[in-house]
C-alpha cells in the first residue's frame, strides 16, 4: 500500500468503462467500487491494523474505524477472544488458570454512543470541533435526565476551541445524529459546578449516526493492544492512501467493467486476477506463522436433547493415540 487516491486515478481511468476515457470523478467512482469488491474477498494485511484503546470501569468501546476484533493483549499478554462457538487462546492460557476459557473478552452487548460514561453528576452536553469550516455543524443526542425521561438534544457547533453546550443537564446518551463532518468532533460531559469536563467519545469526519460496539476486558488495565479489521469506507480525500496496489486495482475495475456489461463469466475471471494480483505482492511482505488456536466452546449446549455432565477433561480436546 502506498498509492494516494490522486495517483491511482491516474492508474486506473484508462480502464473505466469501455471507451477507456473518463473524469477523475468517475475514476474515484470505480476506485471506491473496485475497493468494495475486494474489500472481503479475504483477509488482507492492509485492511487490518494494531490499535491501544484506553479502557474504562474494565470496558473498551471499539471506534467505528474497526469492524472485528482478530487478536488483543493486555498487559503485553495475549487474552482469549470469545465468539458464539469458539475461543482463540495462546497454547500456555490452556495451563494457566488466570487466563482460562471463563476469562475471555467477551461483547456487553447494545450500541454505544460515547466511550465511557459519566456519572459523577447531571451534565451539560459539550461538543467541540477541530476544523473551523465545521462551525455551524449541528449534532442531535438522544439524551436521559436523572429522572429517566429521554430528551432530544440539539447542540450547534461553534469555532474552536470554544466547546458549545447544552442548556439542560443529564446523566447520560443513548443516540446521536451526526453529519459527515470534515473533521473530528469531540464530546464531553462539562459539570458546571466544578467546571470540569470529561472527554466521553471523539467522532471521527467518517461517522454518520455513529454506535459503538463495546467489550469486556478479563482483568483491569489502563490500555488494550487489539489486532482488529478495519471497517470499509469511500476514499474522498486524494491524499488518502489505497489499500490495494495498482495491478489488482486494474482488473477489478475491469470485473467491474464485465459485471455491468453482464458477462458473468469475465467478471469472475477479472476478479480472480485482481485477487492473486494483491495475493502475490503481499507474498514478500507476509511472515509465515500461525493464529492462536480455535477450541470449540463444549460448555455451551447445541440441541435441545444432549446434555454436557461434568466439567470437560483434556481427552474431550484433544486426539490421543494409544501406544501399543
Amino acid at each position: 500500500m502506498g498509492d494516494t487516491l490522486a495517483e491511482m486515478v491516474e492508474v486506473v481511468k484508462g480502464f473505466v468503462g469501455d471507451s477507456g476515457v473518463c473524469s477523475s470523478e468517475r475514476a474515484i467512482k470505480a476506485i471506491n467500487q473496485a475497493r468494495r469488491l475486494l474489500w472481503n474477498k479475504r483477509e488482507w494485511n492492509t485492511t487490518a491494523e494494531y490499535v491501544d484503546i484506553c479502557c474504562a470501569d474494565c470496558c473498551f468501546t471499539l471506534p467505528n474505524r474497526y469492524e472485528q476484533v482478530k487478536l488483543a493483549w493486555v498487559n503485553g499478554e495475549a487474552a482469549s477472544l470469545a465468539d458464539e462457538w469458539f475461543n482463540a487462546t495462546q497454547w500456555k492460557n490452556l495451563y494457566n488458570a488466570g487466563n482460562s476459557c471463563h476469562r475471555l473478552i467477551s461483547e456487553v452487548g447494545g450500541r454505544h454512543v460515547v466511550f465511557q460514561e459519566y456519572t459523577t453528576a447531571p451534565y451539560q452536553i459539550g461538543i467541540v470541533i477541530e476544523e473551523p469550516v465545521d462551525a455551524g455543524v449541528t449534532l442531535t443526542f438522544e439524551a436521559q435526565d436523572e429522572y429517566s425521561t429521554y430528551h432530544t438534544v440539539k447542540v450547534t457547533t461553534i469555532e474552536p476551541p470554544q466547546k458549545a453546550l447544552s442548556e439542560m443537564r443529564f446523566v447520560g446518551l443513548r443516540g446521536v445524529s451526526k453529519p459527515k463532518t470534515k473533521g473530528r468532533i469531540r464530546v464531553y460531559a462539562y459539570n458546571p459546578d466544578s467546571q470540569s469536563s470529561l472527554l466521553l467519545a471523539i467522532y471521527q469526519p467518517n461517522d454518520v449516526n455513529p454506535s459503538f460496539r463495546r467489550f469486556k476486558i478479563p482483568r483491569s488495565c489502563n490500555t488494550i493492544t487489539l489486532y482488529a479489521s478495519k471497517k470499509y469506507f469511500d476514499l474522498a480525500d486524494e491524499q488518502e492512501l489505497v489499500e490495494f496496489y495498482p495491478d489488482a486495482m486494474i482488473y477489478a475495475v475491469l470485473a467491474l467493467n464485465s459485471r455491468e456489461n453482464r458477462k458473468a463469466q469475465e467478471f469472475l475471471i477479472n476478479l480472480d486476477l485482481a485477487i492473486k494480483e494483491q495475493e502475490k505482492e503481499m507474498e514478500g511482505e507476509e511472515i509465515p506463522t500461525c493464529g492462536p488456536l480455535r477450541i470449540a466452546d463444549y460448555d455451551r449446549p447445541d440441541n435441545l436433547i444432549g446434555h454436557f455432565h461434568g466439567s470437560p477433561s483434556a481427552s474431550d480436546y484433544f486426539y490421543q493415540p494409544s501406544w501399543p
